[in-house]
């Protein structure tokens, strides 16, 4: 019986080594290298080599552990890309030193000439790393469920409403976290960024794509794994609670549940990630997130998930859009006015052969020509009902109202549910259980 305990043990161990193993939430503490940003010098007349020394020393050691890579750049003579943030700066002066995100965007600084240039430069540093809303991040984003920045605006009647609604997103998602793929115990943990306290909290509300024109009404985002940002942020009319628990509940799916890598891998805060909090991830998840074999791993769950190049069916999606092809035939209205028409010819046609009759009283002769000709028209109205049939359109249709619709040549076949992998995965444990039976029997002959 010993021997049919480990068997049923390493079938079950089969069968587990073929399931995901991490979350979106948890793949979320893993670093691609893919969302870096660029703190970059722009080494025009005002910079000198010793300015340059100094940004290299400072800035390397300062950004060592945190997703931002320095570079120096030459106006006159460097090639590279990140030149024509630069040059395409619209203000009266060009800036000395500019961060330009993964979502190529750039954030200008300025040094003036009558400063102390590595005070000045420290001062900028801490701004891009450092800031009250991330040290509270830092606090919370291991354990927690996620973070949400709720960003409050001048308005206090919005500021109530999008408040009432984000709590009941919150208690929706509170139901379900014990029952999800990993379950967890901790509810989201929600930090509060008041109206006056933005100006602070600058390069983090930028690198979540916020700005001055947005400070009238509250916004949302939703933070999970290292820093990242689950879709977009949500301002003003987009928070709504079937939105916000959609989102919620995108952070805590399975990995192979067959969402967009883009939503697994929403852009990072420009911030540190230091050892403290590595060691608080491996502690709390039981992986270590930044070992080679666990992001390789990771890396070919990404490479199978889709990726879909239109962000505005992403955004509609986490939105509580789908999409689904609907075939429109227009030649069935076409036939059903002709009919129409048809029949309502009918009644005139008849009276007017009466008239002629009682006019000539004479036989109403078609030609061979004229027969030959109505024929024709017959068979080119049949061509064009044909050629009618073959159009369709196919119609965007949303869970709610209908979004927009849009044509295209062939309708969107959906692909099957039943993998490639769920077939090994079925066979293996046919296998196996085959396997079980025959050591069954084999025991019980020997007694």
């Amino acid at each position: 019986m010993r021997k049919l305990s480990v068997l049923i043990l390493l079938f079950f161990t089969g069968l587990s080594g073929f399931a995901c193993r991490f979350t979106v939430r948890e793949i979320g503490f893993a670093d691609f290298g893919k969302d870096q940003y660029y703190f970059v010098l722009f080494k025009d007349a005002r910079v000198t080599d010793d300015m340059v020394r100094t940004f290299k020393s400072t800035a390397g050691a300062a950004m060592l552990d945190a997703n931002v890579n320095i570079r120096v750049i030459d106006v006159e003579n460097d090639t590279s890309s990140l030149i024509k943030y630069y040059n395409k700066y619209q203000g009266d002066e060009k800036p000395n030193i500019m961060l330009i995100s993964p979502e190529k965007r750039a954030k200008a600084f300025f040094i003036d000439k009558t400063e102390n240039f590595s005070l000045a430069l420290w001062d900028i540093i801490e701004d891009v790393l450092v800031s009250p809303a991330r040290k509270e991040l830092d606090d919370h984003i291991i354990r927690s469920y996620c973070v949400i920045f709720f960003v409050e605006g001048t308005d206090k009647k919005e500021n109530e409403k999008a408040w009432a609604v984000l709590d009941k997103g919150i208690e929706e998602i509170k139901q379900i976290m014990g029952g999800l793929p990993h379950p967890v115990n901790t509810p989201p943990y929600v930090v509060t960024i008041k109206a006056d306290e933005t100006k602070r909290e600058d390069v983090m509300l930028w690198a979540l794509d916020w700005e001055k024109k947005d400070a009238a009404h509250p916004a949302i985002a939703m933070m999970y794994g290292r820093a990242r940002r689950m879709g977009p942020m949500l301002k003003g009319d987009r928070i709504r609670q079937d939105i916000i628990e959609n989102m919620l509940r995108f952070i805590g799916e399975d990995c192979e549940c067959g969402l967009d890598r883009s939503w697994m891998l929403g852009t990072m805060l420009p911030m540190r990630w230091d050892n403290d909090l590595r060691k608080a991830v491996l502690k709390t998840h039981g992986f270590d997130a930044d070992n080679p074999m666990v992001i390789s791993e990771m890396s070919q769950i990404l490479s199978v998930a889709p990726n879909r190049v239109n962000q505005a069916i992403n955004t509609d999606l986490l939105y509580g859009y789908a999409e689904n092809v609907v075939v429109v035939k227009k030649a069935e209205e076409s036939r059903k006015s002709e009919t129409v028409k048809e029949e309502k010819k009918k009644p005139l046609q008849e009276k007017t052969v009466k008239e002629e009759k009682k006019k000539t009283e004479t036989k109403t002769v078609v030609s061979v020509q004229e027969e030959k000709s109505v024929k024709e028209t017959v068979s080119d109205k049949e061509e064009v009902k044909d050629s009618t049939e073959a159009e369709t359109e196919v119609a965007t249709v949303p869970f709610g109202k209908v979004k927009d619709v849009k044509v295209a040549d062939k309708p969107e076949v959906q692909e099957d549910g039943f993998s490639i992998r769920d077939a090994i995965l079925y066979s293996i444990a046919g296998l196996l259980l085959i396997v079980i039976i025959g050591v069954v029997v084999f025991l019980r002959q020997r007694r």
